[in-house]
Protein backbone atom coordinates (compact mmCIF):
# COMPACT_ATOMS: atom_id res chain seq x y z
CA UNK A 1 0.00 0.00 0.00
CA UNK A 2 1.44 3.36 -1.04
CA UNK A 3 1.65 6.07 1.64
CA UNK A 4 -0.50 9.17 1.04
CA UNK A 5 0.88 12.39 -0.39
CA UNK A 6 0.27 14.54 2.71
CA UNK A 7 0.14 14.03 6.44
CA UNK A 8 -0.63 15.78 9.69
CA UNK A 9 2.42 16.97 11.62
CA UNK A 10 3.28 19.33 14.46
CA UNK A 11 5.47 22.36 13.87
CA UNK A 12 6.71 25.21 16.02
CA UNK A 13 5.51 28.55 14.63
CA UNK A 14 8.22 30.51 16.48
CA UNK A 15 10.32 29.84 19.60
CA UNK A 16 8.19 30.19 22.68
CA UNK A 17 5.44 28.63 24.80
CA UNK A 18 3.07 25.77 24.12
CA UNK A 19 0.85 28.16 22.13
CA UNK A 20 3.52 28.07 19.41
CA UNK A 21 2.74 24.43 18.63
CA UNK A 22 0.37 23.90 15.73
CA UNK A 23 -0.89 20.96 13.70
CA UNK A 24 -0.41 21.44 9.96
CA UNK A 25 -0.41 19.49 6.70
CA UNK A 26 2.99 18.58 5.27
CA UNK A 27 4.14 16.38 2.39
CA UNK A 28 4.92 12.82 3.40
CA UNK A 29 8.74 12.55 3.27
CA UNK A 30 10.57 10.08 1.05
CA UNK A 31 13.24 7.87 2.60
CA UNK A 32 16.82 8.67 1.59
CA UNK A 33 19.41 5.93 1.07
CA UNK A 34 19.74 3.96 4.28
CA UNK A 35 16.40 5.21 5.65
CA UNK A 36 12.92 3.78 6.15
CA UNK A 37 9.56 5.54 6.12
CA UNK A 38 7.53 4.72 9.23
CA UNK A 39 3.79 5.14 9.55
CA UNK A 40 3.82 6.50 13.09
CA UNK A 41 1.52 4.93 15.65
CA UNK A 42 2.91 6.78 18.69
CA UNK A 43 5.67 9.28 19.49
CA UNK A 44 7.47 9.89 22.77
CA UNK A 45 7.61 13.38 24.28
CA UNK A 46 11.01 14.31 25.70
CA UNK A 47 12.71 17.24 27.38
CA UNK A 48 14.80 18.03 24.25
CA UNK A 49 11.51 18.59 22.38
CA UNK A 50 10.54 21.26 24.91
CA UNK A 51 13.97 22.89 24.65
CA UNK A 52 13.76 22.89 20.85
CA UNK A 53 10.32 24.51 21.04
CA UNK A 54 11.80 27.22 23.26
CA UNK A 55 14.60 27.83 20.76
CA UNK A 56 17.28 26.48 23.11
CA UNK A 57 18.14 23.23 21.31
CA UNK A 58 18.46 23.75 17.55
CA UNK A 59 18.42 20.58 15.45
CA UNK A 60 21.55 19.57 13.54
CA UNK A 61 21.71 20.92 9.96
CA UNK A 62 20.86 17.55 8.40
CA UNK A 63 17.91 16.81 10.71
CA UNK A 64 14.21 17.56 10.39
CA UNK A 65 13.37 20.98 11.85
CA UNK A 66 10.20 19.53 13.39
CA UNK A 67 9.80 17.97 16.84
CA UNK A 68 9.95 14.31 17.80
CA UNK A 69 12.95 12.06 18.50
CA UNK A 70 11.39 8.64 19.10
CA UNK A 71 8.49 6.78 17.53
CA UNK A 72 6.86 3.42 17.10
CA UNK A 73 5.03 2.31 14.00
CA UNK A 74 5.14 0.23 10.84
CA UNK A 75 7.70 0.46 8.02
CA UNK A 76 5.85 1.34 4.79
CA UNK A 77 8.73 2.25 2.43
CA UNK A 78 12.49 1.81 2.25
CA UNK A 79 15.29 3.86 0.79
CA UNK A 80 18.13 2.64 -1.38
CA UNK A 81 20.25 -0.02 0.30
CA UNK A 82 17.64 -1.07 2.85
CA UNK A 83 16.36 -4.67 2.53
CA UNK A 84 12.69 -4.88 1.59
CA UNK A 85 12.27 -7.59 4.22
CA UNK A 86 11.72 -4.83 6.79
CA UNK A 87 8.59 -3.63 4.95
CA UNK A 88 5.37 -3.92 7.00
CA UNK A 89 7.37 -4.75 10.13
CA UNK A 90 6.49 -3.03 13.44
CA UNK A 91 9.47 -1.10 14.81
CA UNK A 92 10.44 1.48 17.38
CA UNK A 93 13.07 3.98 16.35
CA UNK A 94 15.25 6.88 17.35
CA UNK A 95 14.65 9.43 14.62
CA UNK A 96 16.51 12.64 13.86
CA UNK A 97 13.44 14.83 14.32
CA UNK A 98 9.96 14.98 12.84
CA UNK A 99 8.43 12.22 14.96
CA UNK A 100 5.34 14.25 15.90
CA UNK A 101 3.70 13.33 12.60
CA UNK A 102 1.75 10.61 10.84
CA UNK A 103 4.86 9.56 8.89
CA UNK A 104 8.57 10.02 9.58
CA UNK A 105 11.83 8.89 8.04
CA UNK A 106 14.48 7.31 10.24
CA UNK A 107 17.80 5.60 9.58
CA UNK A 108 17.11 1.88 9.23
CA UNK A 109 19.98 1.14 11.61
CA UNK A 110 18.28 3.18 14.35
CA UNK A 111 15.17 0.99 14.20
CA UNK A 112 14.67 -1.68 16.84
CA UNK A 113 12.40 -4.66 17.22
CA UNK A 114 9.55 -4.01 19.65
CA UNK A 115 9.72 -6.31 22.70
CA UNK A 116 7.05 -9.00 22.67
CA UNK A 117 3.59 -8.06 23.96
CA UNK A 118 4.27 -4.31 24.09
CA UNK A 119 1.78 -1.91 22.56
CA UNK A 120 2.88 0.79 20.13
CA UNK A 121 2.24 3.36 22.87
CA UNK A 122 4.54 1.54 25.28
CA UNK A 123 7.19 1.00 22.61
CA UNK A 124 7.30 4.70 21.72
CA UNK A 125 8.36 5.48 25.28
CA UNK A 126 11.59 3.48 25.09
CA UNK A 127 14.20 4.43 22.45
CA UNK A 128 15.37 7.90 23.50
CA UNK A 129 15.55 7.33 27.25
CA UNK A 130 17.07 3.86 27.17
CA UNK A 131 19.62 4.85 24.54
CA UNK A 132 20.55 7.92 26.61
CA UNK A 133 20.98 5.93 29.81
CA UNK A 134 22.88 3.07 28.17
CA UNK A 135 25.21 5.48 26.35
CA UNK A 136 26.06 7.37 29.52
CA UNK A 137 26.08 4.93 32.42
CA UNK A 138 27.12 1.73 30.69
CA UNK A 139 29.19 2.79 27.67
CA UNK A 140 30.81 5.98 28.92
CA UNK A 141 30.54 5.29 32.66
CA UNK A 142 31.37 1.55 32.39
CA UNK A 143 28.86 0.83 35.18
CA UNK A 144 29.34 -2.54 36.86
CA UNK A 145 27.49 -4.69 39.38
CA UNK A 146 28.10 -3.61 42.96
CA UNK A 147 28.72 0.04 42.13
CA UNK A 148 26.54 2.89 43.40
CA UNK A 149 24.87 5.45 41.12
CA UNK A 150 23.19 8.77 41.97
CA UNK A 151 20.52 9.86 39.48
CA UNK A 152 19.07 13.36 39.53
CA UNK A 153 15.48 13.61 38.28
CA UNK A 154 14.75 10.05 39.35
CA UNK A 155 11.05 10.07 38.40
CA UNK A 156 11.61 11.36 34.86
CA UNK A 157 11.69 9.17 31.77
CA UNK A 158 15.49 9.12 31.91
CA UNK A 159 15.50 8.54 35.66
CA UNK A 160 13.05 5.65 35.63
CA UNK A 161 14.90 3.95 32.77
CA UNK A 162 18.17 4.38 34.68
CA UNK A 163 16.75 2.92 37.90
CA UNK A 164 15.51 -0.16 36.05
CA UNK A 165 18.71 -0.74 34.05
CA UNK A 166 20.84 -0.30 37.16
CA UNK A 167 18.72 -2.78 39.09
CA UNK A 168 18.91 -5.22 36.16
CA UNK A 169 22.71 -5.01 36.25
CA UNK A 170 23.16 -5.20 40.02
CA UNK A 171 23.95 -1.57 40.85
CA UNK A 172 22.78 0.32 43.93
CA UNK A 173 20.76 3.39 42.94
CA UNK A 174 20.10 6.66 44.78
CA UNK A 175 17.90 9.38 43.29
CA UNK A 176 16.90 12.98 43.93
CA UNK A 177 13.23 13.91 43.43
CA UNK A 178 10.85 16.79 44.13
CA UNK A 179 8.13 15.14 46.22
CA UNK A 180 7.38 12.19 48.48
CA UNK A 181 5.07 10.77 45.81
CA UNK A 182 7.99 10.71 43.38
CA UNK A 183 10.27 9.26 46.05
CA UNK A 184 7.83 6.38 46.67
CA UNK A 185 7.49 5.85 42.91
CA UNK A 186 11.28 5.53 42.50
CA UNK A 187 11.83 3.23 45.47
CA UNK A 188 9.00 1.08 44.11
CA UNK A 189 11.03 0.69 40.92
CA UNK A 190 14.14 -0.35 42.79
CA UNK A 191 15.93 2.81 43.95
CA UNK A 192 17.55 2.20 47.33
CA UNK A 193 17.28 5.81 48.50
CA UNK A 194 15.25 8.78 47.27
CA UNK A 195 16.17 12.26 48.53
CA UNK A 196 13.82 15.25 48.47
CA UNK A 197 15.98 17.98 46.97
CA UNK A 198 13.63 20.78 48.08
CA UNK A 199 13.93 19.96 51.79
CA UNK A 200 16.89 17.61 52.28
CA UNK A 201 20.64 18.15 52.14
CA UNK A 202 21.07 15.36 49.63
CA UNK A 203 24.83 15.52 49.14
CA UNK A 204 25.42 14.93 52.86
CA UNK A 205 22.81 12.17 52.96
CA UNK A 206 24.56 10.43 50.05
CA UNK A 207 27.81 10.46 51.99
CA UNK A 208 26.03 9.26 55.13
CA UNK A 209 24.37 6.40 53.25
CA UNK A 210 27.66 5.32 51.65
CA UNK A 211 29.65 5.43 54.90
CA UNK A 212 31.37 8.63 53.67
CA UNK A 213 32.69 6.82 50.58
CA UNK A 214 30.48 8.54 48.00
CA UNK A 215 28.98 7.12 44.81
CA UNK A 216 30.82 5.76 41.78
CA UNK A 217 28.72 7.52 39.13
CA UNK A 218 26.38 10.50 38.98
CA UNK A 219 23.91 11.02 36.13
CA UNK A 220 23.13 14.75 36.28
CA UNK A 221 20.38 16.37 34.22
CA UNK A 222 20.40 19.54 36.38
CA UNK A 223 23.97 20.94 36.25
CA UNK A 224 24.17 24.54 37.60
CA UNK A 225 24.60 24.56 41.37
CA UNK A 226 24.32 20.78 41.53
CA UNK A 227 27.79 20.27 40.08
CA UNK A 228 29.66 21.37 43.19
CA UNK A 229 27.44 19.15 45.33
CA UNK A 230 28.15 16.29 42.94
CA UNK A 231 31.86 16.77 43.53
CA UNK A 232 31.26 16.49 47.27
CA UNK A 233 29.50 13.14 47.14
CA UNK A 234 31.21 11.32 44.25
CA UNK A 235 34.00 8.88 45.09
CA UNK A 236 37.63 9.68 44.37
CA UNK A 237 38.20 8.79 40.70
CA UNK A 238 34.44 8.63 40.22
CA UNK A 239 32.55 10.15 37.29
CA UNK A 240 29.93 12.90 36.98
CA UNK A 241 28.06 12.81 33.65
CA UNK A 242 26.02 15.87 32.67
CA UNK A 243 23.18 15.16 30.23
CA UNK A 244 20.92 18.23 30.61
CA UNK A 245 20.95 21.75 32.02
CA UNK A 246 17.72 22.18 33.99
CA UNK A 247 19.61 24.12 36.65
CA UNK A 248 21.51 26.33 34.22
CA UNK A 249 24.54 26.22 31.93
CA UNK A 250 27.05 27.78 34.32
CA UNK A 251 28.40 26.78 37.74
CA UNK A 252 31.11 27.79 40.18
CA UNK A 253 32.89 24.58 41.05
CA UNK A 254 35.66 23.87 43.50
CA UNK A 255 38.41 22.93 41.07
CA UNK A 256 40.69 21.91 43.94
CA UNK A 257 38.17 19.24 44.94
CA UNK A 258 37.93 18.10 41.31
CA UNK A 259 41.70 17.72 41.18
CA UNK A 260 42.21 16.22 44.62
CA UNK A 261 39.52 13.56 44.06
CA UNK A 262 40.61 13.00 40.43
CA UNK A 263 36.98 13.09 39.37
CA UNK A 264 36.02 12.76 35.71
CA UNK A 265 33.52 15.54 34.92
CA UNK A 266 32.04 14.96 31.48
CA UNK A 267 28.92 15.54 29.43
CA UNK A 268 27.14 14.15 26.40
CA UNK A 269 24.30 14.77 24.00
CA UNK A 270 22.99 12.02 21.75
CA UNK A 271 21.42 13.83 18.79
CA UNK A 272 24.63 15.02 17.05
CA UNK A 273 26.41 11.65 17.37
CA UNK A 274 27.30 9.80 14.19
CA UNK A 275 25.01 7.30 12.49
CA UNK A 276 27.57 4.60 13.19
CA UNK A 277 27.57 5.36 16.92
CA UNK A 278 23.77 5.47 17.16
CA UNK A 279 23.45 2.27 15.13
CA UNK A 280 25.76 0.39 17.51
CA UNK A 281 23.96 1.94 20.49
CA UNK A 282 20.61 0.83 19.06
CA UNK A 283 21.82 -2.78 18.73
CA UNK A 284 23.01 -2.87 22.34
CA UNK A 285 19.81 -1.28 23.65
CA UNK A 286 17.63 -3.58 21.52
CA UNK A 287 19.29 -6.55 23.24
CA UNK A 288 18.84 -5.00 26.69
CA UNK A 289 15.16 -4.31 26.06
CA UNK A 290 14.51 -7.78 24.66
CA UNK A 291 16.14 -9.38 27.71
CA UNK A 292 14.59 -6.98 30.21
CA UNK A 293 11.01 -7.21 29.01
CA UNK A 294 11.11 -10.99 28.52
CA UNK A 295 12.21 -11.48 32.15
CA UNK A 296 10.13 -8.67 33.67
CA UNK A 297 13.22 -6.74 34.77
CA UNK A 298 12.11 -3.75 32.67
CA UNK A 299 8.70 -2.22 32.12
CA UNK A 300 7.30 0.67 30.14
CA UNK A 301 6.19 3.55 32.37
CA UNK A 302 3.75 5.65 30.36
CA UNK A 303 2.00 8.07 32.70
CA UNK A 304 -0.08 10.00 30.20
CA UNK A 305 -1.05 9.88 26.54
CA UNK A 306 -2.34 12.64 24.27
CA UNK A 307 -3.43 12.87 20.65
CA UNK A 308 -1.50 14.97 18.14
CA UNK A 309 -4.16 17.65 18.55
CA UNK A 310 -3.35 17.75 22.28
CA UNK A 311 0.39 18.25 21.86
CA UNK A 312 0.29 21.55 23.79
CA UNK A 313 -1.16 19.74 26.81
CA UNK A 314 1.58 17.12 26.57
CA UNK A 315 4.28 19.81 26.60
CA UNK A 316 2.57 21.63 29.47
CA UNK A 317 2.66 18.43 31.55
CA UNK A 318 6.32 17.90 30.71
CA UNK A 319 7.18 21.45 31.79
CA UNK A 320 5.13 21.24 34.99
CA UNK A 321 7.55 18.73 36.49
CA UNK A 322 4.57 16.64 37.66
CA UNK A 323 5.09 13.69 35.34
CA UNK A 324 6.09 10.23 36.57
CA UNK A 325 7.74 8.30 33.78
CA UNK A 326 6.89 9.01 30.15
CA UNK A 327 4.44 11.09 28.13
CA UNK A 328 3.40 9.75 24.72
CA UNK A 329 1.46 11.13 21.74
CA UNK A 330 -0.97 8.68 20.16
CA UNK A 331 -0.74 9.34 16.44
CA UNK A 332 -2.74 6.48 14.91
CA UNK A 333 -4.71 3.71 16.60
Amino acid sequence: MQPPVSMRAVRVKAPGGVDQLELIELPVPSPKPGEVLIQVKAAGVNRPDVLQRLGLYPPPPDASPNLGLEVSGVVVAVGQGVPESILNKPVMALCNGGGYAEYVCAPARQCMQIPENLSFTEAASLPEVYMTVWQNLFMKGDAKAGQTVLIHGGSSGIGTAAIQLCKKHGLRTFVTVGSQEKADFCTGLGAEKAYLYKSQDWEHLVLQDTQQQGVDLILDMVAGDYLNKDLSCVKPQGMVIVIALLGGRFANIDAAKLMAKQVVLTGTTLRPRSLEFKAELARQVEQQLEEGFSTGALKSLVQATFTLDEVARAHALMESGDSLGKIVLRVKD
